[in-house]
């Protein structure tokens, strides 16, 4: 077992790039945990320099895969430009690499531009303090423009699949074999506090009868297509059996949910991204975040790509 640090960018009051409602700090903290997911799969150990929205200090990065004796340290950002027509992606290495820098970064760097659909900008030289204060091979992805429309396409369209050539090239990095694949339908990790929370919730709302233990498991997921069920009754009258099971009828009777709306029915939306491994509030209020963590979810099961939750999108979360 090897020890790798995944450092998703910026977090907290730093955003990263903005374009518009989409944040840097969303996309990179969205791609780093599904990297994290399949790498524990393949048996690695995984460090994160952040799991959730948080600020952490660019030298407090850098300690803490010193401090864990990392195998290999790998930061993921979005790129941004003045000129919306900037595109494609591009590895960064410090300035003066050493063999091992420039290796890793190029194994993983060509994973990436093989899935991509990015415009290979190449592996590319830079003094970003994350990669000159590492003591392990260290890399910076620069995962295309959050200001270009197609590069933002192709982040959610190939989300998935960038996942997948980012865990190929660490896992060939460090001398690991084996095909990564998408993760169970399972919390992160057990005992998860928010999950725990939500559980709670559930069984206020809708009488659920769950452990809260944090685990979010067929039970947490059929309680929360319950509520889904018991949602459509009181909203739009729609007759359903509160079974939990996602049929033909309950898809039927699904409303699309989208940017902008507030209610249970965000509520659930937002519970069944957290059963699936979304760091995001469940405040009811479909936000930025929220709509990122929709887009990407859709983009890793090969949905279409649009940041809107109707039937597919909903039986695919709680199905």
């Amino acid at each position: 077992m090897k020890t790798i640090v995944l450092d998703p960018g910026h977090g907290g009051h730093d955003p990263g790039a903005v374009n518009g409602a989409r944040l840097e700090k969303t996309d990179n903290l969205n791609l780093a945990l599904a990297v994290q997911r399949r790498l524990q799969q393949a048996g690695q150990r995984v460090v994160m320099t952040r799991s959730t929205d948080v600020f952490i200090p660019l030298a407090e990065r850098s300690a803490i895969s010193n401090r864990n004796n990392a195998d290999i340290f790998v930061s993921i950002h979005r790129n941004a430009f003045d000129n919306p027509a900037a595109n494609g992606y591009e590895t960064f290495v410090r300035t003066n690499p050493r063999p091992l820098d420039m290796q890793y970064a190029q194994n993983v760097h060509n994973d990436i531009v093989s899935v991509s659909g990015w415009t290979n900008r190449g592996v590319k030289q830079g003094n970003f303090t994350v990669l000159t204060s590492t003591t392990a091979p260290a890399m910076l992805l620069e995962m295309g423009f959050i200001t270009n429309a197609r590069d933002n396409q192709l982040f959610d369209q190939n989300f998935g699949a960038n996942a997948d050539a980012i865990t190929r090239g660490i896992l060939q990095s460090i001398g690991e074999s084996g095909t990564p694949t998408p993760p169970p339908i399972t919390p992160p990790t057990a005992g998860n506090a928010a999950i725990a929370a939500m559980q709670r919730t559930l069984n206020e709302r809708y009488n659920a009868g769950l452990v809260a233990d944090g685990i979010c498991g067929p039970l947490t997921r059929r309680a929360l297509a319950r509520g889904l069920q018991t949602e459509l009754n009181r909203d739009f009258n729609a007759g359903l059996v509160v079974d939990g099971i996602i049929g033909p009828l309950t898809r039927a009777a699904i409303r699309l949910v989208r940017r902008g709306m507030r209610g249970n029915m965000v509520w659930i939306l937002q519970g069944g991204l957290l059963c699936h491994g979304f760091n995001l509030a469940l405040d009811g209020i479909f936000g930025p975040i929220t709509e990122n963590a929709v887009r990407s979810f859709q983009a890793s099961r090969g949905l279409s790509v649009d940041g809107i939750a109707g039937p597919i999108t909903f039986s695919a979360l709680l199905g």
